[in-house]
């Protein structure tokens, strides 16, 4: 059971003639008293409210929290100017762009600046274009490398955008394959079937 912080009471003749450990005035029957319950140290009730505590032994628990004198105020930042484009990682709290070098975090960075299309999924939708009116056995893989390169690239960068454009070409460049592949096995039942 842990004791009390403070016993209130009224002085009687065990404490008369006390001194209040706060003021170091005379405790008189009647008094409202405050007996600390940690150090027993005695004090008006009114000089315990006061000081918010005991000031009987120096190491008592009741002792008031020491206030601190003469503290320099604490330096207060400017609010960071972010330019277009840059934003704050939220583990380090560094200024950065798109990606935190320091924390490997890319996912958690909200970038809201203007965005440009990536030159990688741009180039994959050629290809593939390409592929559709000719070579497509050759500009077809080319489309879907060049669009899986272009995902990869976005991700790691919030400045970018174009995934569509990147899921378009491989979808074209697969079909391309398809269609070229079909057109070989097709070739090889033909000749495999031959004039009978």
């Amino acid at each position: 059971m842990t004791p009390e912080t403070v016993r209130r009471l009224k002085i009687n003749k065990r404490y008369e003639g006390m001194l209040c450990r706060w003021c170091g005035q005379l405790l008189l029957v009647g008094d409202d008293g405050a007996i600390c319950g940690a150090c027993e140290g005695v004090h008006h009730a009114s000089c315990w409210d006061k000081q918010n505590g005991c000031n009987g032994n120096p190491m008592c628990v009741n002792r008031p929290l020491q206030q601190l004198q003469n503290v320099a105020p604490v330096e207060q930042k400017p609010p960071t100017q972010l330019n277009p484009g840059d934003s704050i990682c939220p583990t380090c709290g560094d200024v950065v762009t798109g990606y935190c070098f320091r924390c490997q975090n890319a996912a958690e960075i909200d970038y809201t600046g203007p965005k440009q299309t990536a030159p990688e999924a741009k180039d994959a939708l050629k290809f593939a274009l390409i592929g559709l009116i000719c070579f497509g056995f050759v500009f077809g893989p080319l489309a879907i490398i060049r669009g899986t390169q272009a995902k990869k690239t976005i991700a790691m960068n919030p400045r970018l955008e174009g995934e569509g454009l990147a899921t378009a070409a491989q979808i074209i460049g697969g079909i391309e394959v398809l269609f070229y592949v079909g057109g070989i096995l097709r070739t090889i039942i033909e000749l495999g079937s031959g004039p009978n």
